[in-house]
């Protein structure tokens, strides 16, 4: 999938997301950008490890599912 401008403005908004739930976004880094791209095309995030992308919910609907090990 590509990422764009409003990939990228998401990007932005999911940082100062996490910031606020006081977390560092920095090493979430790449995390934030496939949450970005998913947000972008409003598709859900689907992930083994919904903890990374706590305080994001309001923009991205997060999916937990069970790791195949």
């Amino acid at each position: 999938m590509p990422y764009g401008v409003e990939e990228a403005k998401l990007y932005g908004a999911l940082t100062d997301l996490v910031r606020a739930a006081g977390r560092n976004p920095r090493p979430r880094r790449l995390d934030l950008q496939i949450a970005a791209t998913a947000a972008a095309a409003r598709i859900p995030l689907l992930t083994c490890n919904p903890d990374d992308f706590l305080g994001v919910g309001s923009l991205v609907d997060v999916v937990p599912v069970a790791s195949a090990g």
